[in-house]
Parts: structure tokens; C-alpha cells; sequence
């Protein structure tokens, strides 16, 4: 799991980017480049696909590495912590904020609205279907963790009302239309001269289909998102507010 029990750090800490920069000097450089823009022997750290990577995967490759390429397993020569700073590091090369270690015991927020909220997000609203927070929930849309760093009120309520008005990259959507008419819908994952693969709109699948065997593939301007917020009680609006502002 990416939350870990570490003596001395507190229920919500970061991940030392300072430590970071010098394991990553010593261990990853070689293949990765200094800035993460890519060698012969390992590929760039900054691009869109490692960027898309969710905290979990990120920390996952470097602990186990990548079978069939010479991504090597870090797992048994570093620590837990280094593996951590390691990641945090990589996201700072990205420009993203660094990964939290976080209790996954500890309340997201001692305000009742937040609190049902949360609620709201994982039960009746659906939204933990395609979102995560704190490594839990769906990846077909962006994770949440550190939200209120990347939106403030207004871009986030933008987003809530009209999903569609600005869509997250790396996150657009893709139609495939069949021979009968018929047309799926998914998040675009990987592309070929063959074949496009989308990931279904619940998440659970990734689907695979042959541009030979297809009417059309195209993009889609209409986000996977519904506009479900907009449907909500006032009240209601007010808590699942109040629970993504609290990330």
C-alpha cells in the first residue's frame, strides 16, 4: 500500500524532495536523465504517460520495476522512505505537487459539511467511481488529492456545473463507433496503428478495438464526467464543497 506507518512523521507529512534530488542523482540519473527527459537505456520521467501515473503506480514501478524492460526492482536496495522521496522527487521534475503520506485512519476534516460530504462522494453521489483520493477510488478521472492547490473556488465549481468547459489532460475521452451504429465511449488510454484502447466509463475495464474492425474513432469534446453536481440539493452542494476543498 502507498500509506505507510514511519516513526516520527505525522498524520499528513511530505515526502523529503530534498532527499529526493540526491537518491535520484546517485540511482536514476543514469538511465533517466537529469531532469527526467529520458536516456537510450530509460524513458523520460516528464512526459504525459509518466505524468498520468497515480502516486501508487509511480511508487510501485520504482519499488518492483517494469517486467520486459530494464526498469530494474529498487524494492530490496531502498528503503520505504527513499523509494517515497525518490517519487516525490520525480513529481517535482514534473511540476506537480509532491506525494503525502497520509493516515488512512485520520478523519479528512473535523467539519461536519466536509464530513458528509465525503459521504456523499462515496455513496449516493458516485463519485469515488471515477475519482481518488488517498489511494481510493476510481482512475478515470484525475485524482483529488491536493485539489485545492490545483483549483481555487471558482475554477472548482467550473468544473462541478460544467465538466465539459475545461477538461483535464490526459483525461479526454474517445468514441468508437461500430459497424451497427453503436458508440462507446471511454477514457483514450494507448494508441497504435492498429488498434485504440479506451478505458470503460465505470472504470473497470480497458477495451481494446481494431480501427479495421470500426465505423470511426474520434475524439469527443463532452467530458465523462456528468453534470451531476448540478442536480444536487443546495445543502448538498454546500457538503461535497466542503469535502473536496478539505483535500
Amino acid at each position: 500500500m502507498l500509506v505507510l506507518i514511519l516513526s516520527g512523521l505525522s498524520a499528513v507529512s511530505f515526502a523529503g524532495v530534498g532527499e529526493g534530488r540526491g537518491l535520484y542523482s546517485a540511482y536514476c540519473q543514469i538511465c533517466h536523465g537529469a531532469r527526467g527527459e529520458g536516456q537510450t537505456m530509460g524513458k523520460p520521467l516528464t512526459d504525459n504517460p509518466a505524468k498520468r501515473l497515480m502516486d501508487q503506480e509511480l511508487v510501485d514501478v520504482i519499488t518492483d520495476g517494469r517486467a520486459g524492460t530494464g526498469m530494474v526492482a529498487w524494492g530490496g536496495s531502498l528503503s520505504d522512505v527513499e523509494i517515497f522521496d525518490i517519487a516525490s522527487f520525480i513529481r517535482n521534475l514534473q511540476g506537480m505537487p509532491p506525494l503525502l503520506l497520509n493516515d488512512p485512519n485520520a478523519p479528512i476534516s473535523d467539519d461536519p459539511n466536509a464530513l458528509a460530504g465525503e459521504l456523499l462522494f462515496n455513496g449516493s453521489v458516485g463519485c469515488a467511481t471515477c475519482h481518488s483520493y488517498r489511494e481510493k477510488g476510481g482512475s478515470v478521472g484525475p485524482n483529488l488529492d491536493g485539489l485545492t492547490s490545483r483549483l481555487d473556488e471558482a475554477a472548482l465549481l467550473q468544473a462541478l456545473m460544467n465538466p465539459s468547459a475545461s477538461i483535464v489532460s490526459g483525461y479526454g475521452a474517445k468514441e468508437v463507433e461500430q459497424g451497427d451504429g453503436t458508440i462507446i465511449r471511454g477514457r483514450y488510454r494507448n494508441d497504435s496503428e492498429l488498434a485504440v484502447q479506451i478505458q470503460s466509463e465505470d472504470g473497470r475495464r480497458w477495451l481494446t478495438y481494431f480501427k479495421e474492425r470500426v465505423t470511426a474513432i474520434r475524439d469527443s469534446d463532452e467530458s465523462l464526467m456528468p453534470d451531476t453536481f448540478a442536480r444536487l440539493s443546495a445543502n448538498e452542494q454546500q457538503q461535497l464543497l466542503a469535502f473536496l476543498k478539505s483535500l
